[in-house]
């Protein structure tokens, strides 16, 4: 077979993958020549891999700005064998990337070197991959077009400083939503983008439910299982809210309504994980990240679904002592109540408590 110029021949989780011979290996990543591919980004895939196995009911697939087309060989040779895909980028050398990963795989990928909104004008699938360099809300509307009935996206947001709070400017630009700065600022950030693909979903008369949802390595990922009709968009719109954050206090208040211009949102309040779903997801051991996933697939599956956390810094420098041990802190308030460890922070946990339950028993501690 014929190798791309200048590429080599790299391995990663089980999968043999041809990538260009200098790519972006640290951080959110940086274009480095024409064809992207950044190595950072292996538990992203891991993870893709992990999901599609267990979404047996997905017939067709788009890797939607494939790239090298790495996620779709990898989800061809270690979880879906007998899955259509197809990979699309509008760049025709990255086509020539997709064709030599599939032929090395013995996979059947259809490379596709178009503008992804025309292809998702012309063709629909069961599971759209939307991983874009940056923000995705330019394509989420042509993704959800891009839909079969009950079709699920798994979107990507590498935007996180505006949505997080650092530039709250741009996040009403781009998403329509008040961000601001908190302890618990990815979480917000994270579901101020489902909100947004909730908001776009209901224009189509579709609503959804969010399968699996987590912050890493700066950037969001969600998955999204449509919804048909316009009452599943209702029900949907419902569980769109707003948070208000005292830093002075750290309290925490949920509603339906802005109650002020610094509120939060607005932004999902619903569950960001299926938990069904997560018990069929398993962390295979040619995982590239395997311990990772592994570890994830723990957090995930045990995470409350308050949409916030608390972290025990914030809490010991409330009350003016030392942070507590993690194992001692959650023993106490599971006593008292129910608390889990969150996927957003290793020093962070969730809880029902009230915030002067918590703090009681944090200073008795």
């Amino acid at each position: 077979m014929n190798f791309p110029e200048d590429s080599v021949v790299s391995r990663e989780g089980a999968t043999e993958i041809v990538i260009p011979s200098v790519h972006s290996v640290h951080g959110p990543g940086k274009r480095i020549g024409r064809v992207f591919f950044n190595g950072q980004m292996a538990f992203n895939r891991d993870v893709s891999v992990m999901f599609m196995a267990a979404s047996t009911e997905s017939r067709s697939m788009l890797d939607a700005m494939a790239g090298t087309g790495v996620r779709s060989a990898r989800i061809a040779h270690e979880a879906r064998p007998d899955l259509e895909i197809a990979a699309n980028d509008k760049d025709p050398e990255s086509c020539v990337y997709i064709d030599a990963n599939s032929e090395l795989n013995n996979a059947n990928i259809e490379s596709i070197a178009d503008d992804l909104r025309r292809t998702l004008a012309k063709r629909v699938f069961d599971y759209v991959d939307l991983d874009p360099f940056g923000s995705p809300v330019h394509f989420i509307p042509s993704v959800i077009q891009g839909l079969k009935r009950h079709g699920i996206a798994g979107i990507t947001a590498t935007d996180t400083a505006p949505l997080a709070g650092t530039y709250p400017k741009k996040c009403i630009r781009r998403y329509g939503a008040v961000s601001a700065r908190s302890p618990f600022g990815h979480e917000t950030g994270l579901r101020i983008l489902i909100g947004h693909i909730v908001k776009e979903a209901a224009k189509e008369d579709r609503g959804l439910e969010c399968v699996l949802s987590f912050y890493a390595d700066h950037y969001l990922r969600t998955f999204v299982r449509m919804t048909e009709g316009g009452s599943e968009a209702d029900k949907a719109l419902a569980q769109l809210g707003y948070i208000d954050y005292d830093p002075l206090t750290a309290r925490r208040t949920v509603s339906e309504e802005r109650s002020s211009k610094k509120s939060i949102g607005p932004l999902w309040t619903g569950p960001i994980h299926d938990k069904e779903f997560l018990g069929r997801m398993e962390a295979d051991e040619n995982l590239e990240t395997r311990n990772r996933c592994s570890k994830y697939l723990d957090l995930w599956r045990n995470e409350l679904d308050m949409p916030y956390f608390y972290e025990n810094d914030e809490l010991a420098s409330l009350l003016k002592r030392s942070p507590h041990r993690m194992d001692d802190l959650l023993e106490a308030l599971n006593d008292a109540g129910k608390c889990s460890k969150t996927h957003f922070s290793p020093t962070g946990f969730k809880t029902d408590l009230e915030l002067e339950e918590l703090t009681d028993i944090y200073s008795r501690l």
